[in-house]
């Protein structure tokens, strides 16, 4: 079974495999050419904000190459998806080669097991180098030496544990959705569908409610309240709750009007706004930096716990083909 199996997949495997390969050199080629101007973005301190060599980092090539790249990571798990696991069951059914198969004494189970655990394999080593070759990437981006302006949540979506993750998600929906279906081109466009719907959900969605997100409370006259830090460079500010003023009971205030107040401010401090801001604040709501990898390590565990429940639907199907 696994020489088999191999012998059906090791053109997806040499695809798979070049497509890594260029993908890194591209990478490498990249971060040489990119290397000095990073060195002139790293001489940037904090008191100069964004300064020349950092706009000319943002303007350049260089960041429509890494959306490239991360473009490729997003796509890949879904091709494998359809590619790969849409196509195991339906091939076989189609062409009537599980007959041969089974009839040679070979158990459906393990059938089904052997080709699926190696499938599972390879998809997870090629994720993972993906991802590698993305994470290293988005790295030489984030390191700009005292003044970083981008933020860890940025590569969220490239990081191994979540990529692999997806990759095994998508194939256990495709291996699914082509036991249940038994063709290959109604699998496929399952797969493509349902990939994208959960992916999209769960990260607009869940993502941010995996913990209670940290409320930072400013008052309307500059002043900061204390407790609470403010949300720094590499926090994710969640725009899924947006600020909004509130007065000292806690009710919502009109941002207008309050803006009206607080523009007769003579100074940075509440002590010299009107009496009318007493109390006036606004909040943020925000994930901390010191989450990213909790929250990945969630977001993996839900799609892995998702894939498993798929690999086991599937298996159950399997088992029912007459």
């Amino acid at each position: 079974m696994t020489w088999f199996t191999w012998r059906q997949h090791r053109s997806n495997a040499a695809f798979a495999g070049a497509m890594l390969l260029v993908l890194g050199v591209a990478v490498i080629y990249l971060s040489i050419a990119g290397a000095g101007l990073l060195a002139e973005v790293r001489s940037c301190t904090p008191a100069q904000g964004a300064c020349g060599a950092m706009q000319a980092w943002f303007n350049s090539n260089l960041q429509t190459w890494w959306g490239l790249v991360l473009m490729v990571v997003v796509v890949v798990p879904v091709l494998i998806g359809m590619a790969i696991g849409a196509r195991l069951i339906p091939r076989e059914l189609e062409a009537g080669t599980h007959l041969v198969a089974w009839s040679q004494g070979v158990p459906r189970g393990r059938w089904f097991l052997v080709r699926a655990a190696l499938l599972v394999l390879g998809a997870a080593v090629a994720a993972a180098v993906l991802a590698a070759i993305a994470q290293g990437w988005f790295a030489m981006q984030r390191d700009l030496g005292g003044n970083p302006v981008l933020s860890i949540w940025g590569g969220f979506d490239s990081a191994p544990p979540v990529v692999i993750a997806y990759t095994l998600f998508a194939l256990a929906l495709g291996i699914a959705a082509g036991a249940a279906l038994r063709r290959t081109q109604p699998a496929m466009a399952v797969t493509l569908v349902g990939f994208i719907a959960v992916r999209v959900s769960i990260a607009v969605l869940a993502r941010w409610r995996y913990l209670p997100p940290v409320v930072f409370h400013e008052l309307a006259g500059g002043q900061l309240t204390a407790g609470t830090p403010a949300p720094g460079p590499d926090d994710w500010l969640l725009n899924s709750a947006p600020p909004g003023f509130f007065d000292a009971a806690g009710h919502p205030l009109n941002a207008a009007s309050v803006s009206q107040l607080i523009s007769r401010c003579t100074g940075n401090t509440q002590a010299t706004c009107p009496r009318a801001l007493a109390g006036v604040y606004s909040l943020t709501q925000y994930q901390p930096a010191s989450r990213f990898w909790l929250f990945q390590g969630i977001e993996a565990g839900l799609f892995v716990l998702l894939a498993a429940l798929l690999f086991a639907l599937a298996y159950r199907l399997v088992m029912r083909i007459r």
